[in-house]
């Protein structure tokens, strides 16, 4: 019995230095992950900033997911802008990673969103102030590819902006915005160019609308008041708006509005209202596919001079 308690010690260290050992190489595991993660998509994301600094097609095109390459072309498109030199003609800068601190990838099957925190130049002047930058990737053919980026502005919430500043990595498993979809979307067909420029405008608390706008340009909203391009525009005659409405648990429904307007090419003139549906908090919509015309008298409203009722707010279709 004398022995007994020192080979119990003697196994209670062995035990304990083995799990710590384990836990130390899952850390190392862990930090050299992020290492690899971090170089992979830092590479890419450089090389297709390089792209659109020299203004290179092509490389855009490599570098580019594809379903993102056909948005951005749809979107080009259906503003009526040329297409690919509209590409490069922004007011805006891809930011460079230099003087921003990487906080942490998150990666979710074929899709990845990576985090940095610092002073985002997007080279509008002025003094940029310490924000989030958040770059969305996926996986195309075994590749990782640029999707798209999002800035926040952490004015308001100014624990996030705290803890990211501590480089605390656990705040993107835990905020809204930091998490990649998990899912590549579809590649959207191409779209022809629009007669009219023209945008959807929803305004559905506690609801979720899909709409597709003449089986072309599909959208979606929850819990949301936000307006987008319709990809192809309206056109004279019949349209199409097919509208799937249903709520969202936890959310209390309020009334919902969906529109689609045609936006003025001439200047002075409104957005012309090309269809509209406005329901109470406790009523349902008229759902799936739906018919609507543009007329002459549709176009002519659009005009001050003949307009009748009040037209859409510029807050509501930005």
């Amino acid at each position: 019995m004398s022995y007994s308690r020192p080979e119990m010690t003697h196994r209670f260290f062995i035990a304990l230095l083995f799990n710590l050992c384990t836990v130390f190489v899952s850390l190392a595991d862990t930090s050299i992950s992020q290492d690899r993660l971090r170089n992979d998509f830092e590479t890419v994301y450089n090389t297709w900033r390089q792209y659109m600094v020299r203004q290179d097609f092509e490389g855009w095109q490599r570098t580019t997911a594809r379903f993102r390459q056909v948005s951005v072309r749809n979107l080009a498109v259906s503003e009526k802008q040329p297409w690919p030199a509209s590409l490069f003609n922004k007011n805006i800068a891809p930011p460079s990673l230099m003087t921003l601190r990487y906080v942490g990838s998150v990666v979710k099957g074929p899709t990845a969103a990576v985090t940095y925190f610092g002073k985002v130049d997007m080279g509008f002047g002025g003094s940029p102030t310490n924000n989030a930058y958040v770059i969305l990737f996926a996986r195309e053919n075994g590749q990782w590819k640029y999707d798209t980026a999002r800035f926040f502005n952490l004015s308001r919430i100014p624990d996030v902006r705290n803890r990211l500043s501590r480089g605390d990595a656990t705040i993107l498993q835990e905020q809204d915005g930091f998490q990649p979809t998990g899912t590549i979307p579809p590649v959207p067909p191409l779209c022809p160019k629009p007669q009219y420029i023209a945008k959807i405008f929803v305004d559905c608390p506690g609801r979720a609308v899909q709409a597709r706008v003449n089986n072309i340009s599909a959208h979606s909203f929850e819990n949301t008041r936000w307006a987008e391009v319709i990809s192809g525009g309206l056109r004279q005659g019949l349209n199409t708006i097919n509208l799937t409405v249903t709520p969202l648990s936890g959310f209390e429904q309020g009334p919902l509005t969906v529109s689609l307007y045609i936006m003025p090419e001439t200047e002075g003139n409104l957005p012309g209202l090309a269809y509209t549906c406005s329901v109470k908090a406790n009523e349902s919509p008229r759902q799936g596919l739906i018919s609507f015309s543009i007329t002459d008298e549709t176009i002519r409203q659009m005009n001050p001079k003949y307009r009748k009722g009040q037209p859409a707010t510029k807050t509501d279709l930005k």
